[in-house]
């Protein structure tokens, strides 16, 4: 069975990994404990985008902690949302069963017997951050066709990676604004706070920045042939994947653009321009700005048309 690697698998990460998944329960666990839910009303619901999407998700097996799986279930469908919501119906008819791991998350390879997708989170008990920081990244590679491509000798998988990150990153502030006027039940009232901490300790950490007086293509020369070898080098995919991040919050709607990534099968050994190139032909018209936006980033952006210019992030990459 193939699995595909999450950036954090090398051993000698998984330590790191742990401890900066919990930085945030011990600085910012008195939130959450102070807060109560004040006079046991229900709150609204609504209906979950990804379940009008025909999306379904199932938590299996043991290894949560105090995590019920029912409460986890409402997390990771809030995810969902969050990156679906404008996604078209029918998208997804296969369902994702999530199951614990004990080590880094993972998208595995290969659907099981029933056809679902299979993905393994490494969160327990209440740390909901952390599911829904682990559940998008993962979630991003079923939206980008993951399984489309071959398991092994994937050369621009590492931008892949660095747009997962992005899609934790972007949902992890999104879920904040909306658990903040909204959260789904009682047990997430003042979880916003703990969800848009993490985010600013990610988004802040300092390997993220790019260097300064160093444009990005610069970067992107220095660094692509280590990332092709390696696409879970997470201090160097991180970098652009807070420049990633704008163009989605630019417009939300993009992230549909993610349905029509690693369809063709020379992407796996292609070059980075050859492999964008495709996506952007492939994207349906509503969405080839944000591909656009990404060449321009990347300074590739010579093989958009003069119709769709580069996007909004060229000049603060420059």
């Amino acid at each position: 069975m193939h699995k595909r690697r999450r950036f954090f698998f090398p051993k000698t990460r998984a330590a790191d990994w742990v401890r900066r998944g919990m930085r945030v329960p011990f600085i910012l666990a008195s939130l959450a404990c102070s807060l109560a839910w004040a006079d046991g009303a229900e709150l609204p619901q609504k209906k979950s985008a990804g379940r009008k999407l025909g999306l379904s998700i199932q938590v299996q097996g043991g290894g949560w902690g105090r995590g019920r799986k029912e409460s986890i279930e409402t997390v990771l469908q809030a995810v969902a949302d969050t990156l679906m919501a404008r996604f078209p119906p029918g998208q997804f008819r296969a369902p994702i069963v999530v199951t614990h791991t004990d080590g880094p998350p993972v998208a595995l390879y290969g659907r099981g017997s029933g056809g679902e997708y299979r993905i393994r989170l490494h969160a327990r008990d209440d740390n909901w951050h952390l599911y829904a920081y682990e559940f998008a990244h993962e979630l991003c590679h079923v939206l980008s066709n993951y399984d489309a491509q071959p398991a092994t000798q994937r050369d621009n998988q590492w931008f892949e990676e660095a747009l997962c990150e992005t899609a934790s990153l972007f949902t992890l502030r999104h879920l904040a604004q909306r658990w903040e006027a909204q959260p789904p039940g009682p047990e997430w009232v003042g979880e916003a706070a703990r969800l848009r901490g993490f985010f600013e300790l990610l988004i802040g950490e300092g390997h993220r920045l790019l260097p300064a007086e160093a444009p990005l293509a610069a970067w992107l020369r220095d660094n692509e042939a280590s990332l092709r070898r390696d696409p879970y080098l997470r201090q160097k995919n991180e970098v652009l994947a807070n420049l990633l991040l704008p163009l989605f919050e630019h417009d939300p709607e993009n992230w549909q653009a993610l349905a029509y990534l690693n369809l063709d099968p020379v992407d796996a050994r292609s070059s980075l321009r050859a492999y964008l190139s495709r996506w952007y032909a492939s994207t349906p018209p509503a969405h080839r700005a944000l591909v656009a936006g990404v060449l321009g980033l990347l300074a590739l952006d010579d093989v958009v048309p003069s119709a769709h210019p580069p996007g909004p992030l060229q000049a603060s990459a420059d």
